[in-house]
């Protein structure tokens, strides 16, 4: 039952999420000129974060997305299955894109880096899990 609660919890938490990046989304210009202005940063900044952003959301979107359908199919017990494997596909490509996208930023605003690196990592975290995945539903098959 606890397992339940915890699935049901993280998929509430995507949502809340998901409801908090279209919040971010439309709120972004003004967030970042409020910043830029309060902080003394050069009014390029602005372009810039925008510029990495808004090209980031509908992946990050994507992303809370295909992590509810990865929580859905766990409640359901199918773990090991193909469905899963695409899924974690998908949140790889996700997670690669953004990383190239805020690794170029890092360019011109040097924050953007440590973004780009962790995204860089969640991608080889998500590819070993899909390659466990993998094994493991392989062994399941052909015991």
């Amino acid at each position: 039952m606890k397992k339940i609660n915890t699935l049901k919890l993280a998929i509430i938490i995507t949502k809340v999420f998901f409801v908090f990046l279209i919040g971010f989304c439309i709120g972004l210009p003004w967030l970042i000129s409020w910043y830029a202005e309060v902080m003394h940063r050069s009014a390029t900044l602005a372009a810039t974060v925008m510029l990495t952003c808004y090209p980031c959301a509908p992946f990050a979107g994507a992303l809370l997305i295909f992590l509810q359908k990865l929580l859905k199919n766990v409640m359901a017990n199918e773990i090991f299955c193909e469905a899963n494997l695409n899924i974690f596909k998908k949140m790889f490509i996700c997670c690669v894109v953004i990383s190239l996208i805020t690794l170029i930023a890092g360019k011109f605003y040097m924050p953007f880096l440590l973004v780009g690196a962790t995204f860089a990592f969640l991608s080889l975290l998500l590819l070993s899990l899909k390659g466990i995945f993998e094994v493991v539903k392989n062994k399941e098959q052909n015991p």
